[in-house]
């Protein structure tokens, strides 16, 4: 199978092969042997977006109409609305399937957004009680189900967002057999697409919120679950694998940088009962924080960068708002983004534009 790389990094290589061609390092053949193994990716599609929004349009429309009678209509009728609505969008996406794919494409994303507000509205017609998280939960599981099926990425993904908002819902819930078998056939569907980067990057997301639901149900203190979050995004910033380590990296990173600056907060030391001003505590984690981002801002990395300037931001605003007049406040603060800004972009301009170390 063909890997799909972006237009820019084909060329790149192309034109990399190419020079080395003419300077008599590899040959013709072996040129053409290299490039058979890639091809460019279509990137952003402009029909497939256009279909996709009119689609939604039209799903949008269909369901403002049925609410806005909802209320004249019977049991029995709203029922036959709802399967005619999503049999007749299904229908139509594989009736397309062949002549229009985008198209049909667009029809079946359709589907599952009104099977989701079918599940919605089937628990308001016949007065189904439980957690309204237990409706994302079903919504989960057949749009899961119809992705593998299809093998439709899109859809995979919207599984995982799905997910998401069922597990964030669910912090007051026993669902950890859900979260688990959900987490891996996560994994397996990831590897269903040959470990999509993009699908790697939401497998990770779900197993980190699988963790912080976990430590939230078992009431762990905060303090505990931010230094936990901190090493776990050290050990995925540093640890060597071969499922897409620049994802890892770069999660890694914003974990490592978001908890670390919750634990330059006092009131999250002071959680600990031994310790009782926590502001020291916080000030010397705060400052070996910055050495240790500094440290990897000298490597040119931007991730790093982000963080230490968000956490310098963070003591100015906490130090200086009260003792400073504003308009000083503000125009040191401004120079101090802009500063910021212009080494942003060029490490940004260095490194060939690229977001951070780990998208290469």
């Amino acid at each position: 199978m063909k890997k799909r790389i972006s237009k820019s990094s084909y060329k790149f290589l192309l034109n990399e092969l190419m020079g080395h061609k003419d300077k008599g390092i590899i040959t013709e053949q072996q040129l053409n042997d290299i490039m058979i193994s890639y091809e460019e990716d279509s990137g952003i599609n402009f029909i497939k977006i256009l279909v996709t929004i009119g689609a939604v349009l039209i799903g949008l429309g269909i369901l403002s109409f049925i609410a806005s009678n909802w209320t004249y209509m019977g049991r029995f009728l709203k029922v036959a609305v709802i399967i005619a609505t999503l049999g007749g969008s299904i229908f139509t996406s594989f009736k397309l399937e062949k002549d229009y794919p985008k198209t049909s494409k667009a029809l079946l994303y359709l589907s599952a957004l009104i099977y989701g507000a079918g599940i919605f509205l089937m628990g308001q017609i016949f007065n189904f009680g439980g957690e309204f998280t237990q409706s994302f939960l079903l919504w989960t599981i057949g749009v899961l189900s119809v992705s593998l099926l299809l093998k439709e990425k899109t859809l995979f993904i919207f599984a995982h967002m799905l997910a998401l908002v069922y597990i964030n819902g669910s912090f007051n819930q026993n669902i950890i057999i859900y979260t688990i078998i959900l987490a891996v056939i996560f994994y397996i569907g990831n590897k269903y697409f040959n470990f999509s980067k993009l699908i790697t990057f939401f497998n990770t997301a779900v197993a980190l919120n699988i963790v912080l639901y976990l430590l939230n149900y078992f009431d762990i203190e905060d303090i505990y679950i931010s230094i936990a979050f901190f090493l776990i995004g050290l050990v995925m910033y540093y640890i060597k694998h071969g499922l897409n380590p620049d994802i890892f990296k770069l999660q890694g990173m914003i974990i490592l940088g978001i908890s670390g600056l919750s634990l330059t907060f006092d009131s999250l030391w002071e959680e600990l009962s031994f310790i009782g001003n926590g502001k020291y505590v916080a000030i010397g984690f705060g400052i070996l924080l910055i050495i240790y981002l500094l440290s990897l801002v000298r490597k040119r990395l931007l991730t790093p960068l982000l963080f230490t300037c968000i956490l310098i931001l963070r003591y100015y605003f906490d130090t200086l708002y009260d003792f400073m007049p504003k308009s000083l406040f503000f125009i040191i603060g401004g120079l101090i983004l802009l500063g910021f800004g212009h080494y942003f972009e060029r490490i940004r301009k260095d490194r060939g534009g690229d977001l951070d170390e780990g998208i290469n």
